[in-house]
């Protein structure tokens, strides 16, 4: 009862957030939207075992992946903020950032959330969870391409550069 309570008050802070761009298909944010709720499934499911046993193998990866993701976050959030030119919203940057962390891979702000995604997925394995991380892992991937298209869109060229001399989400492999 609890757990769906939750959900549903967190459910309406993320439609809040999306609203605007919640059926424009051709942009990142639906795409967002289903990953930040498959996120808060994640987290409604497995939340209650985040301190559970803590020292074993799988809570510490758990635990290293989420300081992963917090770290490349801010990383990611200091690199547009300091070097965007953002207006309003932080994500509005009126120039490509090639600096900071933007520098090694294209979208640190996904990688954090993947990783994130997969740190809530080890709390506890269950084949619920599994069904999230995978959904909210693929609409990551959709967003961020989705994203690189209006980019493209934006910047042009020059942003064409940009992502032959970058990886998308793993400096020099992927």
């Amino acid at each position: 009862m609890i757990k769906g309570i939750i959900f549903f008050v967190l459910s309406i802070v993320i439609v809040t957030k999306f609203r605007k761009e919640l059926f424009a298909f051709h942009r990142h944010g639906p795409y967002m939207f289903v990953a930040a709720e498959g996120l808060l499934v994640l987290f409604v499911l497995n939340g209650g075992f985040m301190f559970r046993d803590p020292f074993v193998l799988r809570q510490t990866v758990s635990w290293i992946l989420m300081l992963i993701s917090l770290g490349l976050a801010i990383l990611g959030f200091y690199a547009l903020k300091t070097y965007g030119e953002a207006g309003a919203d932080w994500e509005d940057t009126t120039r490509v950032v090639q600096e900071g962390i933007f520098r090694h891979i294209r979208h640190p702000l996904y990688v954090s959330l993947m990783f994130l995604s997969g740190g809530m997925l080890l709390k506890d394995l269950s084949l619920p969870a599994g069904l999230a991380f995978v959904a909210t892992f693929g609409f990551l991937v959709a967003a961020s391409i989705v994203e690189e298209g209006e980019n493209i869109a934006r910047f042009g060229d020059q942003y064409r550069q940009y992502m032959l001399g970058t990886k998308r989400y793993v400096p020099l492999i992927l």
